[in-house]
This record gives structure tokens, C-alpha cells and sequence, in this order.
């Protein structure tokens, strides 16, 4: 395994150093322009090792023709699907013969598939095309979906939103071991891509197994004339393009598609209208394509935003899905998955094309807390430990057989509409009530708190930007909950005339809890309130706690109890984000906790809890009445 690495990394290294000699020594700067000349000087490297264009190569190495002149026409002849004469080399010649000799110095064909891809991964940064919806899927991703579909001697594969080829690689890297074959197919829209994942894939494809072709898979004449035929594939794999930014309008397009049509929601599901919706999101008719590419029988892994799995006017998509076989399972990809490149928060759905059994809402679901590599792409901490990846053990857990799985639980889809795999993870409400067991209490939900009339919970106000600076009031955000306390900035206070204005409406009073809802971060961290912080006005991504006079428990307790690493992780279980905003919303109510009504039996472990936050305050307090700022 070391070695492995060491070999990635050097390549790694010799591909960075190639390409930062060809952007500082080359006519170009254009990053795309360095690639796709890269990605044809491969090809020509790799049609060398199998003896082909060797007069070419000899003839452009002595200087006696230019690439364009006796490489391009060559390179078109041998891989017709991937280069065509308009794709000219935009490098100068000397440039290119620098780099020619490089690529000779490369064992191509006794590296590993992936390298590559990993190493103009590195060249081309995580964000790939972000502008165009894709991004780069981390080799933990793609080989934990590989190891799970696990496609067996003979099949085939495709992937519709190729990119680089990394499932190509994987799949490829896979039979090798396993010393099998099959076949392969990988499309995208990009040239660029598509050039550099026929370059890559051509490497290690001496059997004429892999087909890689630059067209827009959503458009199905184009895949006709690749010799792509719908429902002939055993496999799909794919991390398609997403987002409404790069919405499909075209009609042509959108007629060829159920899910490109309007549906409406009736009492007994989804109805499609027949009407031609004026746009979809790419992610969506992905979801129909690779379906309609599969075998009866055939399997599907797709990686997709969350707000697929829980806008709640997605659904008709699941109707849709359901109606054509079933779900398999469901994967929470923890929100590091694709950043830096992008915050959008993904899942990803196993799905198997087979005759639909209406009653069956069974399927599997896994959740991952670490993809390995942190918010910054770093595969390695600080002291040098490498990061988790979770997605390893749950591809390991799901080949252990349904008898034997651990990490994964078969749940029932309570609600065919929200699919967000991690609500439906029995694990971390195992966690909550281990917990409660500890402390000698039954579970409750808030929702029942509520119920037996003990607690109220309502939402803050919004003050608009205008009204920050115009007094020293302080408006609390869900940037300053901190540590069980409302820090404030004074830049966001307001005036005494605001906070006249809202402070009827939230009426608080020492003791209110203060939770953050809404936002990208810090969903599920509380605050209380002493009297000394009274005086504020709250945001509307918070939510205020407050007890009646007939709860018997004092209120830090309940703070206690929400902030229990076990009730962290049951809030974070009944999040959902859209895109990159995570919100409770209802499902707040459902946040499940040991019983505060029975604290009086959790001894030491709140009484230390009590201590610390009480003894902080004091010194918060306290410390307030310095560095305050004076008006220059």
C-alpha cells in the first residue's frame, strides 16, 4: 500500500512539473488547452506501446512535420471516437516534444487505471467544471460504489457523465485484479473530458473493452450513433452534472422524458400531465437515462444532491423511480464529500430495474461521517494521521451479505417522499437511548414535551440589514451561539426602538434556550439565557425554548439533554439541505432526548455540567465590562 502511494505520488509530481513547464515554456496559458493536448500526446503514447505511430512519432520528434501536420490526422485514424481533425494541438511543437519525452519516462501501461485520473485530478483542483454542475467524485466514492455493484466477469458498464473516467478506472482497476473483463462505456458532453477519460482508459485497455465518446448522453440520437442502446446495460455508475443554474430547456430534449414533464400531486401519488415542463434540472433525466440504459435486472448506483431525497415537491420523481423497480439503498454522504469544490451536500441511491413491488418500502440505508479528506481536500491531518473514509468500511459491510451487515440498517421508508438516508439510521437513535439508559430516564420528543404543556417552542424575528449599527441592542445570530452563550458583535446591534418592537413578540426570560435551525452550520448548538442577556432580539434560524410553570426540571437541564453528543447527532439525523442550507423545520419535534422530568436522578453529570456553564457565565458577565468601544 505504501508503494502504491509513493507511485501515485510521484507521479503525481512529474505530471504537476510537466504541466507548469508547458504553462510557463508554451504559447498557451489556458489551462483546458495544456489538458486536452496532454490527453492526445497520451493516446499517442499509448498507440506507441501497442506499435502503432511509431513513423509519426519519429518523423514529429525530428522536427521534419508539426503535430498537426502528421500526429493529429494519425491520432484521428486510431481513435476516431475520441479525436477528429478539428481537435488541432494548441501547444507549440517544441513544447510538445518536451512533453512527449516526459510521457516516454512514465511506465503508462504498469501504473495502475486510477493513477491518472488522480493525478490530473490533482493538475485540475476539485471544482472540475463547476460552472457546468460537475466535480470531480473522490476515489472513496467511486471505489466503494464499484465494490458494492461490484460487476462481475463479463458485464456491462456504463457511465452517461464520464468526466475523467474515474468509475471507468475503477471498474477497470476491479477486473484487473480479478483477472475478468467485460465492457465499458463512458460518454460526456465536455471534449475536453471525454478526450482525457479515452486517453486514460485507453492505457489499460488492450482487449478493446472500454468505448469512450464525446456526446451529450441526453440527447438519445447521439447516443444511437455511439451504439448506445437503451435497457442493454448490466451496470450504471455515475455522478451526473446537477443544479438549476444549468437547467435542460430545450423541448426536443425534454419531450424524450417523463421526468421532463409536469407532474401533479393527487390522493394517491404522482400524475404525469403530458405537458413539457419549460426546464428540468441535468440530475433529474439523469435518474430516467440510466434507468432506461439498464437490463431488467440491471443495477444502478447515481450520486445526487440531498434536495432530490426531501423537497417535498421531488416526489414525483420517487413515484417515477418506484414505478420502474426498486430501491436498493440509500447512502448519507457526509457534507466534506465534495468540497472544497463544492458545499452542496449529496446522497446517493442503489437501485435495481426489476417489476415493481408497490408494497415493498423496505430498502437499506448507510450513513458516512468522513470521506477521506477534510473541507480543504486534505487526505491528512495535521499530526500526520490520515483522514477517515467511512465509505470503504460501508462497501466492505455491504459485500459481507444481508445476514452480516453492521453499519448498515434495513429500515422501512416511512415516508415515500423523504428519502434522506440519514433520518431513516437507526443508529444514532440507539445512541439516545443508550444514553438515557445511562441516566436512569425513558426517552421523550420534544413533540410530547410540548404536548404535556412543559415546553413551548417558537421562532425569532428577522430585523432587516438596515437596522444593524442603529443602537447597541444586540441581535443575536446563529454566529454567536457559542459555548452555551450569546456572544454579539456590535456591528448587528439595533436600536432600543427595534427591540421594542419584537420584544412582546418573543417575550424572553432567563432560562429560554436558545437553537440554531436554519443555516449551513451549527444546526442543533444551544444557547441559555441568563438576565443579564434578556435584553436582545433573536433571528429567525433560531429557535426559543421556553418552560412553563409546570415543568419540575430547571431549564439546564434541558440544555443538558440537547446537548448530549447522542442528541447532536439524532439532530443532524432530521436535518435537511437543500443545496447548501440546511434547515429542522417540523421534523423539530421529533428530536428524541432522555426525559428531563426524571434529571433529578442524573446526579453528578448534571450537576458538573451546571457548574461549568454557571461559572462561565459569571466570567462572561463579568468580563463584558471591559473593552467596550468608543465612537471616534
Amino acid at each position: 500500500m505504501q508503494q502504491l502511494s509513493l507511485l501515485n505520488d510521484n507521479i503525481e509530481h512529474r505530471f504537476r512539473d510537466l504541466y507548469y513547464h508547458l504553462y510557463s515554456n508554451s504559447s498557451s496559458s489556458r489551462s483546458e488547452r495544456i489538458l486536452s493536448d496532454l490527453s492526445k500526446l497520451i493516446l499517442l503514447s499509448i498507440a506507441n506501446v501497442k506499435g502503432r505511430l511509431c513513423r509519426e512519432t519519429l518523423e514529429f520528434r525530428s522536427g521534419s512535420s508539426t503535430a498537426n501536420e502528421i500526429l493529429l490526422p494519425g491520432l484521428q485514424k486510431c481513435f476516431p471516437s475520441s479525436v477528429s481533425l478539428e481537435d488541432r494541438f494548441a501547444l507549440d511543437d517544441q513544447a510538445l516534444r518536451h512533453a512527449l519525452a516526459i510521457l516516454e519516462e512514465i511506465d503508462l501501461v504498469g501504473t495502475p487505471s486510477h493513477t491518472f485520473g488522480d493525478a490530473f485530478q490533482a493538475l485540475m483542483g476539485p471544482r472540475l467544471r463547476g460552472d457546468k454542475g460537475q466535480f470531480f467524485t473522490p476515489r472513496s466514492v467511486v471505489r466503494a460504489l464499484v465494490d458494492i455493484l461490484a460487476p462481475p466477469a463479463g458485464a456491462s458498464v456504463i457511465d452517461p457523465a464520464c468526466g475523467t473516467g474515474g468509475f471507468i478506472a475503477a471498474v477497470l482497476d476491479k477486473w484487473k485484479e480479478q483477472k475478468t473483463k467485460g465492457r465499458i462505456v463512458g460518454i460526456d458532453k465536455d471534449k475536453d473530458l471525454s478526450l482525457l477519460a479515452s486517453a486514460l482508459s485507453s492505457i489499460h485497455d488492450s482487449a478493446g473493452q472500454i468505448h469512450v465518446a464525446n456526446a451529450n448522453s441526453l440527447i438519445l440520437s447521439e447516443l444511437e450513433k455511439q451504439g448506445v442502446h437503451l435497457g442493454s446495460f448490466d451496470f450504471v455508475l455515475t455522478n451526473p452534472p446537477f443544479g438549476s443554474k444549468i437547467g435542460i430547456s430545450d423541448r426536443t430534449t425534454l419531450k424524450q422524458y417523463e421526468l421532463g414533464r409536469a407532474w401533479d400531486k393527487t390522493s394517491s401519488g404522482w400524475r404525469e400531465t403530458g405537458l413539457v415542463r419549460a426546464s428540468q434540472d441535468p440530475q433529474v433525466l439523469f435518474i430516467e437515462l440510466c434507468i432506461r440504459l439498464l437490463k431488467p435486472g440491471g443495477r444502478m448506483a447515481i450520486v445526487l444532491p440531498e434536495g432530490v431525497f426531501g423537497n417535498k415537491g421531488a416526489g414525483y420523481i420517487w413515484d417515477f423511480i418506484r414505478r420502474n423497480g426498486r430501491i436498493l439503498g440509500l447512502i448519507d454522504c457526509p457534507r466534506t464529500t465534495f468540497q472544497p469544490g463544492t458545499d452542496t451536500k449529496t446522497n446517493i441511491l442503489i437501485f435495481q430495474r426489476c417489476e415493481t413491488r408497490k408494497s415493498d418500502h423496505r430498502c437499506w440505508v448507510a450513513v458516512a461521517y468522513a470521506c477521506g479528506h477534510d473541507k480543504r481536500g486534505k487526505s491528512t491531518r495535521a499530526d500526520g494521521r490520515p483522514v477517515p473514509d467511512d465509505f470503504a468500511r460501508i462497501a466492505n459491510d455491504w459485500a459481507a451479505g444481508e445476514a452480516k451487515r453492521e453499519i448498515w440498517s434495513e429500515v422501512v421508508v416511512s415516508d415515500p417522499y423523504y428519502l434522506v438516508p440519514r433520518y431513516y439510521d437507526a443508529k444514532s437513535s440507539d445512541d439516545v437511548l443508550g444514553d438515557a439508559k445511562k441516566l436512569g430516564a425513558p426517552v421523550v420528543s420534544l413533540g410530547d414535551l410540548i404536548k404535556s404543556g412543559v415546553l413551548s417552542i417558537r421562532k425569532g424575528n428577522e430585523v432587516g440589514s438596515e437596522a444593524y449599527g442603529t443602537g447597541d441592542v444586540p441581535f443575536v445570530r446563529t454566529s454567536d451561539i457559542h459555548n452555551f452563550e450569546i456572544s454579539h458583535d456590535p456591528t448587528n446591534c439595533v436600536s432600543e426602538e427595534v427591540f421594542r418592537q419584537y420584544e412582546s413578540q418573543q417575550q424572553l426570560k432567563a432560562g429560554d434556550i436558545l437553537m440554531v435551525v436554519d443555516g449551513r452550520y451549527k444546526i442543533g448548538r444551544c444557547a441559555i439565557i441568563h438576565e443579564w442577556s434578556i435584553r436582545c432580539v433573536v433571528q429567525s434560524h433560531l429557535k426559543i425554548f421556553s418552560l412553563s410553570p409546570k415543568a419540575k426540571f430547571e431549564p439546564l437541564a434541558l440544555l443538558f439533554a440537547l446537548s448530549l453528543p447522542s442528541v447532536q447527532k439524532e439532530i443532524r439525523r432530521l436535518v435537511f439541505i437543500q443545496s447548501t442550507l440546511g434547515g429542522l423545520g417540523v421534523r423539530i419535534n421529533e428530536i428524541r432526548i432522555p426525559d428531563p422530568r426524571f434529571s433529578k436522578k442524573w446526579g453528578a453529570n448534571l450537576s458538573k455540567f451546571r457548574e461549568a456553564v454557571l461559572e462561565r457565565a459569571r466570567y462572561s458577565k463579568y468580563l463584558q465590562e471591559f473593552g467596550r468601544e468608543v465612537e471616534l
